[in-house]
């Protein structure tokens, strides 16, 4: 399991109110306390933007987050509490600020060949793939190409000196300590037509570069670990998965939440069998990266519409599934936050560790929208309360912790009973039947004495076994 850490948000260290490495590397315990085996680190490295997307130097940290001492530090810690830790790299574009990107507006070589400037009037027409957006960003009477708007000139491989430039930058931070990487718009490192002046994805030449980038990570670092961000259709998906190791499973994520916000077990089976149709193989060329919510999403209560069963239920069906699993920061507090693409901070809020909102290692960047000091959403409130949120949340990542077998598991069928999804899973060494009930009433089911609770309750009355409403639970027959 991955935990996907925005360190601004998360502990600060220093008392300037953003979160920071040092502060990080204080909550290294709390971390492994959760039970996940890995951290997936939003950007750090040097860049103007709160994001952090949008680069000015691919060498450089961030100084609100530390310096390269603190940051070999946190990650040693995490190495000696068995966490992995991955850095999120976009390498699709640049900030505009980025020197490589000054220097190429002077028409100095080789960075004017680092990014792609208008060569016809008619690019000019071109368009975004997904909103019909603008594409080009006019820089004092240079036209540059802006898939991501105007903040994040894109980087132009068609410059063979720029694939060197970016291994170099890889074995640097895998050099520093990290485990490996996310990459950020894996799919548009191509997506430009030079030939039809149109916006266009050429995934096969985009995967030719993520096979000479990986292969030159594992050169250096065998077990090197790769997450592929591609938001498409599971066809596309497959293509660059099998590359990386681990691919987000953008399908799954969004019908998983939709079955289970509309208590659908019928749409539940169909998500599962078509979102996960290579799990029901047992040779696979690449793991399912499991997600329900990340930083370019609605957090899970919020797209539950406040309903905290249905998020605890949405988390308890995933952590059941085949795959390696990542949750986002303060998902387990059961804080909100809904996403829009143009003012996205509301779900980047400040993990909330004290109930008034302060106190030390609270980060304060932002205001609070959502998440209320004396709401009861905070980790005080919540950590010593044996039916809190947070406990049961918990409880269920300590489910999937116990039952590591399930990451490589083959799905062997899925059934519907009225509310009730049955699932039959296999491993190397054991098998279990899976139950989820999206009903409101508990229902009667098969289960022997073996059963792990997953989520909700198990009862028994008359010598017949009940599974709570809105409930999971797992009964292995090894």
């Amino acid at each position: 399991m991955f935990y996907e850490l925005y360190i601004r948000s998360f502990c600060d260290g220093n008392g300037d109110g953003i979160g920071d490495l040092v502060g990080a590397e204080q909550k290294l315990d709390y971390l492994a306390g959760l039970g996940i085996e890995g951290i997936w680190l939003l950007p750090i490295l040097q860049s103007p933007a709160y994001h952090g997307y949008s680069v000015t130097d691919f060498f450089s940290i961030n100084p609100i987050y530390g310096n390269l001492k603190e940051l070999r530090s946190f990650l040693a810690s995490a190495h000696r509490r068995d966490l992995k830790v991955i850095l999120d790299l976009p390498i699709n574009h640049t900030s505009p600020s980025h020197e490589w990107f000054l220097r190429a507006l002077d028409g100095e070589r080789p960075y004017r060949d680092w990014y792609l400037f208008l060569q016809n009037e008619d690019w000019l027409k071109a368009r975004r793939h997904w909103d019909g957006e603008k594409v080009w960003t006019n820089y004092s009477g240079q036209w540059a190409y802006t898939l991501f708007g105007p903040g994040s000139p894109d980087l132009n491989y068609e410059s063979t000196s720029l694939w060197q430039q970016m291994k170099e930058v890889l074995t640097f931070w895998l050099s520093v300590g990290f485990d490996g990487f996310r990459f950020d718009a894996a799919k548009h490192i191509f997506d430009f037509s030079i030939e039809k002046g149109i916006c266009e994805y050429q995934h096969s030449r985009n995967i030719a570069f993520w096979k000479e980038m990986t292969s030159h990570c594992r050169s250096i670092s065998p077990d090197s670990i790769f997450v592929s961000e591609v938001w498409d259709d599971a066809r596309i998906v497959d293509l660059y998965s099998a590359i990386f190791g681990i691919g987000f499973n953008f399908p799954l994520a969004e019908d998983l939440k939709s079955a289970i916000a509309k208590k659908d077990p019928e749409l539940l089976v169909i998500s599962l069998k078509t979102d996960l149709n290579r799990c029901f193989r047992a040779k696979r060329s690449y793991e399912s990266g499991l997600f329900l919510t990340n930083h370019d999403m609605s957090r899970l209560v919020s797209s539950m519409n406040g309903d905290r069963e249905l998020s605890l239920l949405s988390m308890s069906v995933m952590l059941s599934l085949p795959g390696v699993p990542f949750f986002y920061y303060g998902e387990e507090l059961g804080m909100e936050g809904v996403y829009n693409m143009y003012f996205n901070e509301e779900q980047l809020e400040p993990f909330l560790w004290y109930e008034n909102g302060y106190g030390p290692g609270q980060t304060e960047w932002k205001a609070l929208g959502k998440n209320h000091p004396h709401s009861g959403v905070s980790y005080e409130a919540q950590e010593a309360v044996d039916d809190s949120y947070y406990m049961r949340f918990r409880a269920i990542l300590e489910f999937r912790k116990s039952n590591p077998w399930l990451r490589f598991a083959t799905i062997k069928s899925v059934k519907r009973k009225e509310t009730l999804i049955m699932l039959k899973v296999a491993g190397e060494s054991k098998s279990a039947n899976i139950l989820h009930n999206l009903g409101t009433k508990k229902i009667a089911v098969d289960l022997n004495a073996d059963v792990q609770v997953i989520n909700g309750t198990v009862s028994r009355y008359r010598n017949k076994r009940y599974l709570g409403a809105l409930a999971s639970a797992m009964e292995v027959t090894e």
